[in-house]
Formats: structure tokens, sequence, C-alpha cells
């Protein structure tokens, strides 16, 4: 990717594109939302339908849509995602 000449500065192949990659905590973020809807997913096709409302979702929904917006946030920033 990168070409070190003898003054050691740093030049691009311009045939080379380079990689972005997501942050470790972006993609920590993207799994445990990930594990979060398939529990519930699960857990939802366990229960009795009689029109009550987990206690328990509202919470998970909104670590659902913090972790998701850090990632969106990420992409964008990293220019991955256009703005939409």
């Amino acid at each position: 990717m990168h070409n070190h000449s003898e003054d050691s500065t740093l030049s691009f192949d311009d045939n080379q594109q380079t990689e972005t990659t997501l942050s470790v905590e972006a993609f920590r973020k993207l799994n445990r939302s990930q594990e979060l809807t398939y529990f519930l997913g699960c857990d939802l096709r366990k229960r009795e339908i009689d029109g009550l409302t987990p206690f328990y979702l509202p919470h998970i929904l909104s670590y659902v849509d913090e972790d998701l917006s850090f990632v969106l946030a990420e992409l964008k920033e990293k220019g991955m995602c256009g703005n939409f």
C-alpha cells in the first residue's frame, strides 16, 4: 500500500485503493445489536399475544438505537456512507 523511498517520505500507489474499516467499538456495537434483536425475536415468539408490551422492550430498543447511531455516524465520518 505504501511505497517507502530512500528519504523516508511516504507515497501512495495510484493503482491501489486504501482500505477503510470500522473501529473495534463499532464492530462490537453491531454485534451487540444483532444479539439483542435475536434475543428479542426469540423471546417475543415464545410469549402469548395478550396485548401487554414486555417491560424491557423500550430499554432494549434504546440500546439498539444508540449502537446503530454510533455505527452510522462512524460510517459517515469515514466516507463509507453518503449523507441521506
